[in-house]
């Protein structure tokens, strides 16, 4: 598996100081078998979300947890661990201003650390067509938070899988 990344408030050397779970982190993606058949190419993109948050729930990662007792379970990160937040962004572009608000909100309550969104690259198997309409991609997120720095301080890594 090819990783393209973006490291966005330092959020990756923030990471490098629990390296044990960097490490890990990156032997779950490397791990990571997206079909490349064309069968696969059609493969809808919540398979490939529940692909990738499986291959973390292996490593036990916890599935669908809160990101605060007071959003009445109704915002939950897909993994999480040791204060690293993940959240799979594999289908629309829009869904990743969500995924923001969930790092800000967990960050005001000192639940994370960092948060971790994966995105599938331009180039990763499986899509929905014409470069993926609006698929996010690893500059959407770029773009995103260059503009939006001053409103969102949480640290974030960005992980393009292909």
């Amino acid at each position: 598996m090819h990783v393209r990344t973006y490291n966005y408030r330092h959020a990756e050397s923030i990471l490098n100081a629990n390296f044990r779970l960097k490490k890990e982190i990156e032997r779950i993606l490397e791990q990571l078998q997206l079909e490349t058949s064309a069968p696969a190419r059609r493969m809808e993109t919540c398979s490939l979300h529940r692909q990738i948050q499986r291959a973390f729930l292996r490593r036990q990662w916890q599935g669908e947890v809160l990101v605060s007792p007071r959003t009445a379970h109704r915002h939950r990160f897909d993994v999480y661990k040791e204060r690293v937040a993940v959240e799979i962004e594999l289908s629309h572009r829009e869904r990743l201003y969500r995924d923001y608000l969930r790092f800000v909100m967990a960050e005001a309550e000192d639940r994370i650390d960092l948060g971790m969104i994966i995105v599938l690259d331009e180039n990763a198997p499986a899509g929905n067509g014409s470069k993926w309409g609006g698929v996010p991609r690893l500059e959407d997120v770029e773009d995103d938070l260059k503009m939006l720095h001053a409103a969102i301080t949480v640290p974030i890594w960005v992980v393009a899988l292909s």
